[in-house]
């Protein structure tokens, strides 16, 4: 029998800001305020989240360890007027954030006990309608880690062996720079990117933001290729899927790099 592995959604929005006219004065600058013009807030973040687990008959938070109501931990949210911390319910964790240099935001859900997610579909259906829905796509956790992981510090304290993989300095000046390892070949890497995240999964959804970044001819492109499943979704967004399965080794290194030459160059 198959182990079940766990997985987790990325979900990527536009973000643009303006400066507000009210200064900050503080005692070693004056600092413009940031105001969030376009894509998706904290507030509506956490309510689209919270609506979805309503219809699992998910109703509580567990916050840091303590137990809250889904509608308690909303209001708190609404009062702070910002969804700063990760969050766990139903065998799953959820996490909020803006990258404001690069212009998105971003929502993670992902499962702590293999499965509990029941149907991604349903996780990730009500975010293709909100304004500057840029991409989501799905990848198994272990997996993802791993391909991503740059400090020897995280191979050590699993007593997991690194000797062969490629290393690089971080490119800092001395007394900063470190030897760390290169993941900039590994098929299931993904790098931060001005308005998106360039990154693959074996379903993705990319929406009409996605084309405006990337170049139009990229969608040409996929709609032309071989190996994948191309479906219209509603909302302008485009459902890509190249295996039914989450890519979780590298047997599946040729799709991987294959869709990412499709969508990236």
């Amino acid at each position: 029998m198959t182990e079940r592995r766990r997985e987790k959604l990325h979900l990527v929005f536009r973000l643009d800001c303006e400066r507000d006219q009210t200064e900050l004065q503080t005692d070693t600058a004056t600092l413009g305020q940031l105001v969030k013009v376009g894509g998706i807030g904290d507030v509506q973040a956490l309510r689209t989240v919270i609506a979805i687990m309503r219809k699992f008959g998910v109703t509580e938070f567990n916050d840091q360890g303590k137990k809250i109501s889904a509608d308690s931990y909303l209001k708190k949210v609404e009062k702070q007027g910002k969804w700063s911390t990760s969050v766990e319910a139903g065998g799953m964790s959820f996490r909020f954030g803006h990258v404001v240099a690069l212009k998105h935001s971003f929502i993670t859900i992902e499962e702590i006990t293999a499965s509990s997610a029941l149907s991604w579909a349903d996780w990730v259906e009500p975010f293709l309608a909100v304004d500057g829905f840029v991409q989501a796509w799905l990848s198994d956790v272990d997996y993802d880690y791993w391909q991503n992981a740059k400090d020897p510090l995280q191979y050590q304290a699993l007593g997991r062996s690194y000797s062969n993989l490629p290393m690089k300095s971080n490119g800092l000046p001395p007394p900063l720079e470190q030897v760390e390892i290169d993941t900039s070949s590994n098929p299931g890497r993904w790098a931060l990117q001005s308005g998106h995240i360039e990154a693959i999964g074996a379903t993705m959804w990319l929406g009409p933001s996605f084309w405006e970044i990337v170049g139009e001819n990229r969608k040409d492109a996929l709609l032309s290729a071989d190996g994948f499943t191309i479906r219209s979704v509603g909302h302008g967004v485009i459902q890509v899927i190249a295996s039914e399965q989450c890519f979780c080794d590298e047997a599946t290194t040729d799709k991987q790099n294959n869709l990412r030459a499709v969508l990236y160059g």
